[in-house]
This record gives C-alpha cells, structure tokens and sequence, in this order.
C-alpha cells in the first residue's frame, strides 16, 4: 500500500510526463506560445520532486531520468527551431532591407 508522499510524488511523476508531452506537441506543431508557461510549471514540479528525494524508489527514479532525458532531447530541439527561425527571420530582414 502506497502512502500520502508515495501518491504525491506518483501525481507529481504523471503531471510531469503530461506536461512533457504537450510541450513537445506543441514545439512540433509550431504553437510555442504556451511552452514557457509549461516549462515554468514544470520546472516546478521537479523541484517539488527533488526536496522528496529521499522517498524515491527505484521505479520512480528511473521514470524521472526518462522524463529527463525527454525533456533534455525536447530542448534541445526546441534550440534547433529557435535557430533555424532567426536564421530565416535574418534572411528575410536583409532581403527586405535589399528591395527598400
């Protein structure tokens, strides 16, 4: 039987997947308007998560480093789009400062 914190931190866990998979949802469907607000919330929770540290199992913790290790390649991804889209944002400035 599972207690208050194990459930708590089980809540925290499937918020935290949740939340992972709609910011990558919304990265790869261009809709960046509510991934701060999200990476807010889900930094927050991993801090909520890392003071129970203590009460982790070893189920728990290796479901964290995966959602880890999404949201690293998730990062990393959203920082490719990030450049890709500066890079074409730059183009289009000096194209259009040439025809002006």
């Amino acid at each position: 039987m599972q207690n208050n914190s194990e459930k708590k931190i089980d809540r925290y866990l499937d918020h935290l997947e949740f939340l992972s998979s709609k910011i990558a949802n919304n990265i790869s469907m261009g809709l960046f308007q509510d991934v701060n607000k999200m990476d807010y919330e889900r930094k927050a929770i991993i801090n909520k998560i890392s003071s129970d540290t203590a009460n982790l199992n070893h189920t728990r913790r290796n479901r964290l480093k995966l959602v880890w290790i999404n949201n690293n390649k998730m990062i990393n991804k959203l920082e490719d789009i990030n450049q890709n889209n500066k890079k074409k944002y730059l183009k289009s400035k000096k194209t259009l400062k040439a025809y002006s």
